[in-house]
């Protein structure tokens, strides 16, 4: 994370340079730049699967039968996923 040395706001990347979104100063000296992309899960969705309501969680975890990694969260303590392309049940 860098900050803009003019006006202090916080810079993105843009291609291979840093930019300040609120002034527009630019930095050309970037030499390694890692973008980081948090997976924001969705809670407490209600899904209707084959004509079957379910209430969970869509997280990302890997059906044994199938090989999909969306999956819906049934019992968080038991660790029971339903996948949802094969709706094969599952536990972790």
């Amino acid at each position: 994370m860098r900050f803009c040395p003019k006006c202090g706001s916080l810079m993105r990347v843009k291609g291979n340079k840093m930019v300040c979104s609120k002034c527009g100063y630019s930095d050309h000296d970037v030499e390694k730049v890692i973008l980081k992309e948090n997976i924001n899960h969705e809670n407490n969705k209600t899904i209707i699967a084959d004509g079957e309501t379910i209430e969970g969680r869509v997280a990302i975890s890997l059906c044994p039968r199938c090989g999909s990694v969306r999956a819906i969260l049934l019992n968080k303590k038991k660790r029971l996923y339903r996948c949802m392309a094969c709706s094969f049940v599952y536990t972790i």
